[in-house]
């Protein structure tokens, strides 16, 4: 039980993100087919753009624990393997900076919405429930910058880069293919 809690965990983003999408997609389709209908609901849009922001946010924590967010690293490539891991420890260490800030003026954007609420024109929500996605969001991703710092230093593992991982894969494929004769 306690190894399927640790799974669940480190993918929760990854669940959460795929939820969201074919939420958004379902909403979204729905709209679509009622406005050909000539029909519509007015909460669609407003709902399935709350389910992108937040699919984008969750996303970009899950991009953080893969160590799959774009990052120019060609300047160290001639430089010690040392070199290479300082300044990537210290641009981790002022994005953690950056996400721990965002959470906190989050937090309190949400606070003054609690304090004078808004609510949102199609469904009338309170604002604030809606906005507790940037606090949430950028704490776990600073959570998720810890991890994987932890990770690659303290525990030294690599974290494979999911891109250069999919290109093995396509490659191997491809290989195996001409081997059988099935690409000319």
């Amino acid at each position: 039980m306690k190894k399927f809690v640790l799974a669940f965990m480190d993918h929760f983003e990854s669940y959460l993100c795929q939820f969201l999408l074919v939420f958004f997609v379902v909403v979204v389709f729905i709209q679509i087919i009622l406005r050909f209908l000539d029909a519509s609901l007015p909460w669609t849009e407003e709902i399935a753009r709350f389910a992108f922001i937040w699919f984008i946010l969750f996303g970009a924590c899950y991009a953080t624990r893969l160590c799959a967010l774009n990052r120019v690293t060609l300047q160290f490539m001639k430089a010690p393997k040392w070199v290479a891991n300082l300044f990537l420890f210290i641009s981790d260490m002022i994005w953690l900076a950056f996400c721990l800030i965002l959470a906190w003026e989050g937090y309190k954007a949400v606070m003054d919405l609690r304090e004078f609420p808004y609510f949102t024109p199609a469904l009338d929500w309170d604002q604030s429930y809606v906005y507790l996605v940037f606090p949430l969001s950028f704490l776990l991703m600073a959570i998720r910058i810890i991890q994987v710092n932890y990770i690659k230093f303290v525990l030294k593992q690599d974290i494979a880069d999911p891109d250069a991982e999919a290109i093995r894969e396509s490659q191997t494929a491809l290989l195996e293919a001409e081997g059988k004769g099935g690409i000319d």
